[in-house]
């Protein structure tokens, strides 16, 4: 077999784990900063429901009356397809949450800090208009009385500007 007859092998692989969505491509951190901006104002409520369902799961958990010997029988939860030892699910699911929680919390501070270092530029206000207010390019450039095409431009070296922040270790695997 030559060098190009593997090649082809090698792509018709390759498509066939893309188009079955095996083979992940790797995010951008320029979509994962717009992704992270567009849902930044429901974060504190996500996070706040979490610390609520942790509440309750430990609630919960102080009613289950826990079998004096811990189980190492490997479980499988047939309705999520999920295996699991003896009575840990509860704590585990607390612990995950925490996990979550943490992580939310983390991303809401990078998140604020980022802003911070690019609140005092002059286009500064097209961030929390296009992702928070959900305004089009059209209509801030209308408020703001510039072009379009400038509203855009600078929409674009803002994000550029905060994925270094919000995202530097995929930032950094994209140079």
């Amino acid at each position: 077999m030559n060098d190009s007859e593997k090649n082809d092998i090698v792509k018709k692989v390759l498509e066939e784990l893309k188009s079955k969505k095996l083979l992940n491509t790797p995010k951008s951190s320029f979509k994962s900063t717009e992704k992270v901006l567009f849902s930044y104002k429901v974060l504190p409520e996500a996070l706040k429901l979490m610390e609520e369902e942790i509440s309750k799961l430990k609630e919960e958990s102080i009613m289950i009356v826990k079998p004096a010997a811990k189980s190492n029988t490997l479980v499988l939860n047939e309705r999520e397809g999920t295996y699991v030892y003896g009575d840990e699910t509860l704590e585990t699911r607390i612990s995950e949450l925490k996990q979550i929680a943490a992580k939310t919390r983390s991303q809401i501070r990078i998140i604020n800090s980022a802003l911070k270092k690019i609140e005092s530029d002059n286009y500064y206000n097209i961030i929390p208009l296009y992702y928070f207010d959900k305004k089009t390019i059209e209509k801030i450039a209308e408020e703001m009385d510039y072009s379009i095409g400038a509203i855009s431009k600078h929409k674009k070296r803002l994000i550029n500007e905060l994925k270094v922040y919000i995202f530097p270790d995929t930032f950094m695997k994209e140079l």
